[in-house]
């Protein structure tokens, strides 16, 4: 008895260990029917801003567009291929330079066929307090 409980115990350990570590492949249907996903997020000097997108669906031309409050377009740029300046395999990524805008709020869209995706933000200075001066007094 003590036998056949020790190899059966063995035997749903193995296939136990099996099934965890066997590799599934996850599908997830919206990434099927999604061209691209972006991600942005600021950089290490306050000043820049980092987009990186990639292309689930190669064959789409991806339209990149920032605009300021007022609707005035500051950049545009066409991402269609991998011979693309900034484009490697399916994957772009930009570091923009907000240092020269003024404050204000600013849009970035990204679009290729039905998809859209619109990224607002708002730049602003922050005031510098002027403050007085202070005193420590250590004893001794």
């Amino acid at each position: 008895m003590k036998t056949s409980f020790k190899s059966f115990a063995s035997a749903l350990l193995l296939s136990l260990t099996v099934s965890v570590s066997s590799p599934v492949l996850a599908t997830d249907d919206k990434t099927q029917t999604k061209a691209f996903a972006v991600v942005m997020y600021p950089a290490a000097d306050a000043s820049k801003l980092w987009l990186n997108l990639e292309k689930y669906q190669s064959e789409n031309k991806i339209k990149l567009t920032m605009t300021d409050q007022d609707g005035q377009v500051l950049f545009q740029e066409t991402v269609c291929s991998r011979n693309s300046k900034n484009s490697k395999k399916n994957a772009y990524r930009q570091q923009f330079d907000m240092s020269q805008l003024k404050d204000g709020t600013y849009t970035f869209r990204i679009s290729a066929g039905r998809q859209e995706e619109m990224y607002t933000f708002k730049l602003s200075t922050p005031v510098l307090e002027a403050t007085q001066p202070t005193r420590l007094i250590a004893i001794k």
